[in-house]
């Protein structure tokens, strides 16, 4: 019995907007009922890759496209649009999203590998909420607009080559999510870039990967003036004759973030601790490698106190006890902490001794009374190390389980001796269980 057709339509029309668009068409021949019932989804995905093995695949996909969006019916207009293509000429693209927008369009995922400038009837979509852009979609030409306005538009991706977002940001009064990734340019030049982006202040959630300083000259200013931002994550490239400046006020939502600034120690190493203070009230900090080396070379520094922070994940250049126990001592309830020791490996160059002052002689709070998980990779055994994964089992009286990601060099007869030497300290918990792990090249890093 075919339960499945004597669902109601609408429920028919969610099931199979989880489906793509070709294979929502091939259901038209499963069942009588179902021949028309693609005609009437308000949700359209189209992937030119289940055409590219034929080898007159583009004008079968462009004459498919075509065909699909001739056919169904206007009764029910598009609210959701997602296109994935390459090898189409600007005009067909252009032509299909003439025929999908309109004042129910919610969602669009644009990933095209062409320049294409979308049309103005996109970029002041009333109804739309999320617009997602990936690969050569160009935003240059966007400044010349006289009129950006998205007055729903809560969602905004964009993942392109070339651009000066602050054109579209300028016109989402309601945006709560907003993803930036600009990829490495393709060769190695020397440009200029100044550019000022400032993040509106709806923002709940903000994510930037910036690689084009990798071979430029360039001066970013960002602003983030963001009172609701719960969510952060910054990951940034400036090298050689870059320089990169945040301006932000404290983040009092905020529950999670991660910091991950490629630099040369020249210009940033104020600028964590900074961050820090404004972060000091999320529930998660995860500190990349260059990221922690700034708290190392920069001056002298008070750790902020972090009341809230749960989880702690730090990416150490230089493995510094006093520089873990001045942060333990300023994170008073922590119950997860992960160190990953990255100081032997290849691509990481800088080795600077913490100069930090000494921290306190008493046990942190957070060792005592609520640190369950700690977890240590890359580990590399030397006295320091060993000596610090002692102090967290004989004080941790929380703890429920350590883990020891061993370093993948060590032949098995080490593997043994780190082993049972770090078996055989006391512990302080009655209930932590002790795992080793062998670390595996592509884990580390």
């Amino acid at each position: 019995m075919d339960r499945i057709s004597s669902l109601p339509n609408s429920i028919l029309y969610e099931i199979l907007s989880y489906l793509t668009t070709k294979e929502v068409v091939i259901t038209s021949i499963l069942f009588r009922r179902w021949r028309h019932v693609w005609k009437d989804l308000q949700v359209l995905d189209i992937d030119y890759t289940p055409f590219c093995s034929s080898l007159e695949w583009e004008d079968r996909f462009d004459s498919y496209v075509n065909a699909i969006l001739a056919q169904r019916n206007a009764d029910y207009p598009i609210q959701k649009f997602c296109l994935t293509c390459n090898k189409v000429s600007e005009s067909l693209v252009l032509t299909w999203l003439n025929a999908i927008t309109g004042p129910h369009l919610q969602e669009l995922y644009l990933s095209v590998d062409l320049p294409i400038k979308l049309p103005e009837a996109i970029l002041t979509c009333p109804s739309l909420k999320s617009l997602i852009l990936k690969r050569d979609s160009f935003l240059d030409s966007y400044l010349k607009l006289s009129n950006v306005y998205l007055p729903s538009l809560k969602n905004l991706e964009l993942d392109i080559v070339s651009m000066d977002p602050s054109k579209l940001l300028s016109g989402c009064p309601v945006l709560e999510n907003f993803k930036l990734i600009l990829p490495m340019p393709d060769i190695c030049c020397l440009y200029v870039i100044r550019t000022m982006q400032q993040m509106p202040r709806t923002l709940k959630s903000l994510i930037i990967e910036d690689n084009t300083s990798f071979y430029g000259v360039s001066h970013r200013l960002i602003l983030i003036d963001t009172p609701s931002l719960e969510y952060l994550h910054i990951k940034i490239m400036t090298l050689l004759n870059s320089k990169l400046e945040f301006s932000f006020s404290n983040f009092t939502n905020i529950v999670e973030a991660h910091l991950d600034l490629v630099h040369d120690c020249i210009y940033h190493v104020g600028l964590v601790p900074h961050l820090l203070h404004a972060l000091r009230e999320t529930k998660l900090l995860a500190l990349k490698g260059y990221t922690t080396l700034c708290l190392f070379s920069g001056p002298a520094f008070e750790f902020p106190e972090f009341h809230r922070l749960l989880n702690l994940e730090l990416h150490v250049p230089c493995f510094s006890t006093n520089f873990l126990l001045n942060f333990l001592h300023n994170s008073h309830v922590l119950e997860t902490l992960v160190i990953n020791d990255i100081s032997k490996e290849k691509y990481f160059h800088p080795v600077v001794e913490y100069d930090g002052p000494a921290p306190p002689t008493m046990v942190p709070n957070c060792v005592m009374s609520h640190l369950k998980s700690f977890e240590f990779r890359g580990y590399e055994d030397s006295v320091d190390k060993r000596e610090f994964i002692a102090y967290l089992l004989q004080r941790g009286l929380a703890l429920k389980k350590v883990t020891i990601h061993l370093k993948y060099v060590f032949n098995q007869k080490t593997k043994y001796d780190i082993v049972r030497e770090l078996s055989a300290i006391p512990r302080g918990s009655t209930t932590c269980q002790l795992n080793f792990i062998d670390q595996n090249p592509v884990e580390h890093g």
